[in-house]
């Protein structure tokens, strides 16, 4: 919507790219010391399915709950800087 169609191309796989590098969670609602995990992948089962492995809860623990509020934070806040780097 703030970018031509090639610029939005350009972001978008900048963003996959990190997004599967990335050992999320960075930011941790609540305080919390979760595990972090690199996803491999830009689908979110393949992310959230890694996180659960690793900590040893299924989809309805509350950590597991935190950690994805946490993914969406940290998503926002790194297109936020993509967007302020390319626009400003």
């Amino acid at each position: 919507m703030v970018t031509d169609a090639e610029t939005q191309r350009e972001l978008v796989n900048e963003l996959f790219n990190w997004y599967k590098e990335f050992p999320f969670p960075e930011y941790q609602p609540e305080g919390l010391d979760l595990p972090t995990t690199v996803a491999d992948s830009v689908l979110c089962a393949d992310s959230v399915g890694k996180f659960m492995e690793v900590h040893g809860v299924d989809m309805a623990h509350p950590e597991r709950k935190s950690r994805c509020a946490g993914v969406a934070a940290g998503i926002a806040g790194k297109i936020t800087e993509m967007l302020n780097e390319r626009l400003a």
